[in-house]
C-alpha cells in the first residue's frame, strides 16, 4: 500500500494549495491549479493526497479515552478526560476545523479533475468518485461528533454571510446516497489502498449503523463479508516472543475445566494480536499507511502505548486502558461476566503482591522482572491476579496487565507500574494490541522506535459485528447471526456464542462482544451514544448505553483517581470551538445545547 505515500509526496506542494486553511473561512488561493502544468503522473499524486486525510489510527485510540475504555492523563495529548468528566467547553477544539480542511481538499479534486482533459474520462471519473467517498465519510463523521453542521460541496473563496447549519438527518441521507452512487461507479479492484466497491460498502456499513439505518447497514456489511475477498487474520506459527508470552498465559487458564483446546486458545491470542503487527493482513479493509523511516513512520505506536520498562527506547504510555475495560472481558466460557472482588479489595491485593515482589528484589538484589519471574508459577493464584484467570483470550491479546509477561522488545520482561512516574500511564495497564509491529526501526539518534506497518481503520471483524447487530434489529437473533459471531470466536480459540437469545438479550450480548473485539480502535465513543439515542438505537438502550456506563470514578490499580465519569445529555455531541463560531456570524449557526 506504500504507493499512496510515495506518489502523494510528488504532488505535496499542490495539495498545500488545495487545503491551506483549517476551515471554510480561511481564503483559498485563486487559480492555484494550472491544468497545463499537471500531467497524469502529477494528478495521480494529487488524487492520492486525498488519502492523507484518513485517520492515522493512533489518534483513534484516544477516542476510546472519551468513553469507558481508556484514559489519557495529558490535556495536551487529548481532551478525553474532559469528555469523560463532563467538564468540556467551547474553548477546546475537537478537530472541527480539520474536518473542513479535508472536505475542502476533496471538493477541490472533485471540481478540478475534469479540467485535465489529457487524463482519460474513465480515470477522471474514478478519481472524482474516490474524493466523493472520502468527503461523504468525513461529513458522516462530522455529524456524529457535532450533529447539525455547515454543509458545502463546492469551492468558494469567501462566505461573507457565513454558513448556516444543515440538519444532521439531511446530511446523513445525502451521505448514504453519495456512497451508493460511488458504489455503482467504483471498480471491484482498484490501485492498492484506494477506495474500491467493497471498501465503500464497508464505509457505508459503518455509517449506516451509526445513523440507525439498520436495513442499509445489514445489506452493506453482508456485501463486504460475501464479496470483499477478506478473511480473518491468523498466524502461521508462533515467533519466539509469542512462545515466551504463551507459556505465561497458559498458567492462567484451566483448559480442561472449560473444555477448551489449549493449542487453539493460545494460537487464538496471537491470531488476534498479530493483526496490528504486519502489513497486508487479509482482514484489513481500509488502513492508514506508513513507511518505517523518520518522515513517514508511526513512532507513537511504541512510544505512546508502552511503559518505559518494556522498551529500550523512549516510552510513556500516554493513552492506557482502564479497569472498566478489563472487567468487561468474558470468562473463558465466552458468555458470563467474571466474579470479581471490589475495587477497594483489589487495590489492597495489588499492594500486597507489589510488596512481595519488592521484598524478593531486596533479598536477592534482583531486578523487578527477575523477582516476578521467580514466583511466576504461583502468580495466577495470588489474590490480585485471580481476576485475570480464565478470561477471554482477547484480554490476554489486548491488555498488558500488572505482572504480565511482555517479550516483544525485551525478552523476559514483566509489566511494572510505578504510579509516581507519569510515563507509566495512570491506570496500571497498557495496550498490548496495536502497540508496535514487526518492522520497528530506531530513529532520531536511536532514541525512539518507529514502524511502517499500516494501521487498520476498518476490518472484517467490524463488518461481522455490524451484520450481527443489524440483522438482529431487522429480523432477530438467528442462525446467520450466530454463524458470523462464531467465526470471530473460532479465530480466537473461544467457545461458540450462545443460541436462543431474545432480541434484547442478543443486542446486549452483541454489543458487549463488539466492545471486546474492537477495544481501543476508536469506536466506543460512538457506540455508547448510538445505544443512548432513542432515534437511532432501534428502541433498545440496554446495558451499554452512555447513561449506564459513564458513571463512577476511574482509578488506577493503587487507587489514584483519574477522571470521574459523568453523563449529561449535552455529551451526545461535542461543542463547536468558539473560534469557529466567531468566524461564522450566520444567524443559522448555533452552539450545541448545553455549551
Amino acid at each position: 500500500m506504500k504507493n499512496i505515500i510515495q506518489k502523494s509526496f510528488i504532488a505535496l506542494a499542490l495539495m498545500g494549495t488545495m487545503s491551506c486553511g483549517d476551515d471554510f473561512f480561511d481564503k483559498t488561493p485563486q487559480n492555484s491549479l494550472d491544468p497545463s502544468k499537471i500531467d497524469e503522473r502529477l494528478f495521480i499524486g494529487l488524487r492520492n493526497g486525498i488519502y492523507r486525510h484518513l485517520n492515522d489510527g493512533y489518534s483513534g485510540i484516544f477516542i476510546d479515552g472519551y468513553a469507558d475504555n481508556g484514559y489519557s492523563r495529558n490535556l495536551w495529548d487529548s481532551n478525553g478526560s474532559s469528555v469523560q468528566g463532563n467538564t468540556l467547553t467551547s474553548s477546546q477544539d475537537y478537530g472541527y476545523g480539520g474536518f473542513y480542511s479535508s472536505i475542502r481538499a476533496c471538493n477541490q479534486v472533485i471540481e478540478q479533475v475534469d479540467n485535465f482533459q489529457q487524463i482519460s474520462a474513465s480515470l477522471r471519473e474514478k478519481y472524482k468518485t474516490e474524493a466523493r467517498v472520502m468527503r461523504a465519510w468525513i461529513y458522516g463523521n462530522l455529524t456524529l461528533y457535532f450533529n447539525n453542521v455547515p454543509f458545502v460541496t463546492t469551492v468558494a473563496n469567501d462566505y461573507p454571510d457565513g454558513l448556516s447549519q444543515t440538519p444532521a438527518s439531511e446530511i446523513r441521507t445525502w451521505v448514504l446516497k453519495e456512497l451508493d452512487e460511488a458504489i455503482a461507479i467504483l471498480p471491484q479492484t482498484n490501485d492498492k489502498g484506494c477506495f474500491n466497491k467493497a471498501m465503500t460498502y464497508a464505509i457505508k456499513a459503518r455509517l449506516a449503523y451509526y445513523f440507525g439505518k439498520y436495513d442499509q447497514a445489514e445489506t452493506a456489511a453482508r456485501y463486504v463479508i460475501d464479496n470483499g475477498g477478506y478473511r480473518l487474520h491468523q498466524v502461521a506459527s508462533l515467533t519466539p516472543d509469542m512462545i515466551k508470552d504463551a507459556e505465561y498465559f497458559k498458567k492462567f487458564v484451566d483448559f480442561s475445566a472449560y473444555g477448551i483446546n489449549e493449542d487453539t486458545f493460545i494460537k487464538g491470542i496471537f491470531n488476534y494480536q498479530n493483526i496490528w503487527k504486519a502489513d497486508n493482513s487479509p482482514e484489513t479493509i481500509i488502513a492508514k499507511e506508513f513507511i518505517a523511516n523518520e518522515r513517514e513512520g508511526n513512532w507513537l505506536r511504541v512510544t505512546a502505548l508502552l511503559t518505559p520498562n518494556l522498551v529500550s527506547k523512549h516510552a510513556w504510555a500516554t493513552i492506557v486502558p482502564i479497569q472498566e475495560l478489563v472487567d468487561a472481558y468474558w470468562t473463558t466460557d465466552g458468555k458470563t461476566k467474571p466474579t470479581l472482588s471490589t475495587m477497594e479489595q483489589r487495590i489492597l491485593d495489588y499492594k500486597a503482591l507489589s510488596d512481595e515482589v519488592k521484598a524478593i528484589q531486596e533479598a536477592n538484589k534482583s531486578t523487578y522482572s527477575q523477582a516476578v519471574n521467580s514466583i511466576v508459577n504461583t502468580l495466577p493464584n495470588k489474590a490480585y491476579m485471580t481476576q485475570f484467570k480464565n478470561r477471554d483470550s482477547r484480554l490476554y491479546a489486548s491488555i498488558i496487565f500488572p505482572f504480565s509477561s511482555v517479550s516483544k522488545y525485551r525478552m523476559n520482561e514483566y509489566q511494572q507500574y510505578i504510579p509516581d512516574i507519569v510515563n507509566y500511564g495512570k491506570s496500571g495497564y497498557a495496550f498490548r494490541k496495536m502497540s508496535g509491529a514487526d518492522d520497528v526501526v530506531p530513529v532520531w539518534g536511536d532514541a525512539y522506535y518507529t514502524t511502517g506497518v499500516d494501521f487498520p481503520l476498518i476490518r472484517l471483524a467490524e463488518m461481522m459485528l455490524i451484520y450481527a447487530e443489524a440483522h438482529t434489529q431487522n429480523t432477530g437473533y438467528d442462525g446467520t447471526v450466530v454463524t458470523e459471531l462464531n467465526k470471530l470466536r473460532t479465530r480466537v480459540g473461544m467457545p461458540e456464542v450462545p443460541t436462543g437469545l431474545s432480541k434484547n438479550d442478543a443486542l446486549d450480548f452483541i454489543r458487549k462482544e463488539r466492545r471486546i473485539e474492537l477495544a481501543g480502535e476508536g469506536l466506543r465513543f460512538f457506540d455508547i451514544r448510538l445505544y443512548e439515542d432513542d432515534l437511532r438505537n432501534g428502541g433498545f438502550k440496554g446495558t451499554e448505553a452512555a447513561s449506564v456506563v459513564m458513571r463512577g470514578q476511574i482509578k488506577d490499580v493503587v487507587g489514584n483517581p483519574g477522571a470521574t465519569k459523568t453523563w449529561s445529555a449535552r455529551l451526545m455531541y461535542l461543542p463547536f470551538p468558539q473560534t469557529a463560531l466567531d468566524k461564522n456570524k450566520n444567524a443559522g449557526m448555533k452552539q450545541n445545547p448545553g455549551y
